[in-house]
């Protein structure tokens, strides 16, 4: 049921700031979900609150001598928020957009609210949307590393832990067996990522090892430095960026990489980095830290490894379709390059017959991958949402409000014992009916509009 709100309609036009015109709405992300801050009630009368469909049956549709004797307002609640998202999916027009710009590794995290994508297109000098369509020609597979044999990589390290004595595996695929002597194999492949750095500690003691000239390879940290966690290398590793992910001996988990910076004068001469975790933020930002939270363990050992990596997966398909520019998305409309073979192209594919680029999801990570083409443009992704992630912004269209009311009776009918069946099949008939009525009253067809879009097929259309 709809009811104005209390405001004049002088406060409703101009907003909380008292500018019409003004965006008076802003986004935030919270606690895992989605919510908006600041909303004024401009446009929200066509829509009803969730809150509010869950009062609103309980009251009508649950009682003594109702067509519900007795239910619980969770089950109800419960069956509200499903019929949200089934309507979500193929009924309410409430669409979800996410503009970005394509950065240069030519991948993009899908959105935290994404189901799946209605659009994806980007926006040309004009504002107008380009249409990318996706390639089903290419995909970036689970790839695993191989010896130069063919064989599979394994995690091979262990090291012992001076205050349990007993020793540990560590790595990327590290488990948590433990055993006196280290007689345990790891049973997971390697993955191949496209930044893997393992550096080998060659040095005896974690003091003074001496010239970095006779020990060129070496883990040094220092939780007295004011900088924070440092790692310090001799020699320069250049795969080495900010965020990759640091593993080895008595790094605390979560451990990545802060900075990355060349060391010039001392022991270690090269590349050197800081390292954070969630931990030693945390610890630093309490008024008396305690300095070692978040810090690696004093256990350095010799002929152990320092791992660094970034653990997003790539595949040799994925890497050769980021490097390949194609041709044919750079040619002008109107040169002779590009319809050079005009009319003999008889087996032309339609779904490439286009110059706006191309992409594909990988939904195993979760990630949009681009081709070359795209690399720098913004991109606008329109996509379905269950609707359920927001905090008090949960809401229905209220041309589709009848149907909610018909969902979530027929779901909770039919769900309980000794109900007729003629019963739950008139409630399941009933629910059809008002999904099917939501349906075109949200298509939004108006008989101006389409008689306009009908008068140019009057037209004679030439071959």
């Amino acid at each position: 049921m709809g009811k104005l709100s209390s405001k004049s309609q002088r406060q409703y036009f101009e907003g909380p700031d008292g500018v019409q015109g003004n965006n008076n709405t802003s986004v935030f992300y919270g606690k895992g979900r989605w919510g908006v801050k600041g909303r004024d009630d401009q446009g929200q009368y066509q829509f009803v609150s969730l809150d509010n469909i869950i009062n609103q049956f309980m009251v009508v549709y649950v009682g003594e001598e109702k067509m519900i004797g007795s239910a619980r307002k969770t089950d109800v609640a419960f069956h509200a928020q499903r019929g949200l998202s089934e309507l979500s999916y193929d009924t309410l027009s409430q669409d979800a957009s996410l503009s970005f710009v394509v950065p240069p590794s030519l991948t993009f995290p899908l959105p935290p609210n994404y189901v799946n994508y209605t659009k994806i297109c980007w926006i040309d000098d004009a504002g107008i949307e380009r249409i990318i369509y996706p390639t089903t020609k290419t995909s970036n597979p689970n790839q695993l590393q191989q010896n130069a044999d063919g064989s599979f990589k394994y995690e091979t390290n262990t090291w012992k832990n001076p205050a349990t004595g007993l020793y540990e595996e560590y790595g990327i695929n590290a488990s948590s067996k433990t055993s006196a002597d280290g007689s345990f194999e790891n049973q997971t492949p390697l993955r191949r990522y496209r930044y893997e750095t393992r550096v080998d500690v060659t040095g005896a003691t974690r003091v003074n090892p001496g010239n970095g000239n006779n020990n060129t390879n070496y883990l040094f940290y220092s939780p007295n430095f004011s900088d924070g966690m440092q790692m310090l290398f001799h020699g320069t590793h250049a795969d080495i960026k900010v965020g990759q992910t640091v593993l080895g001996p008595g790094i605390p988990k979560n451990t990545t990489v802060a900075s990355v910076y060349e060391t010039t004068t001392g022991n270690y001469r090269g590349t050197s980095i800081s390292m954070t975790n969630p931990e030693y933020e945390a610890d630093q930002l309490l008024d008396s830290p305690t300095g070692t939270a978040g810090r690696p363990a004093n256990v350095m050992q010799k002929n152990t490894q320092v791992i660094i990596v970034d653990l997003n997966r790539e595949s040799e398909a994925w890497n050769k379709y980021r490097a390949h520019t194609s041709t044919t998305n750079t040619d002008d409309y109107e040169d002779n390059t590009r319809w050079y073979n005009d009319g003999e192209r008889y087996g032309l594919d339609p779904q490439h017959a286009q110059a706006n680029g191309s992409y594909y999801i990988d939904n195993n990570t979760g990630q949009i991958h681009f081709n070359s083409f795209i690399s720098g443009k913004t991109v606008i992704i329109h996509y379905i949402t269950d609707n359920l992630e927001g905090v008090g912004v949960q809401k229905v269209h209220k041309f589709a409000e009848d149907a909610m009311y018909k969902y979530i009776a027929h779901a909770i009918l039919s769900g309980k014992a000794g109900i007729p069946e003629y019963q739950v099949n008139r409630l399941k008939k009933e629910k059809f009916a008002a999904i099917r009525q939501a349906k075109l009253r949200l298509s939004n067809l108006k008989l101006g509009e389409l008689t306009q879009t009908l008068r140019g097929k009057s037209k004679h259309i030439k071959h």
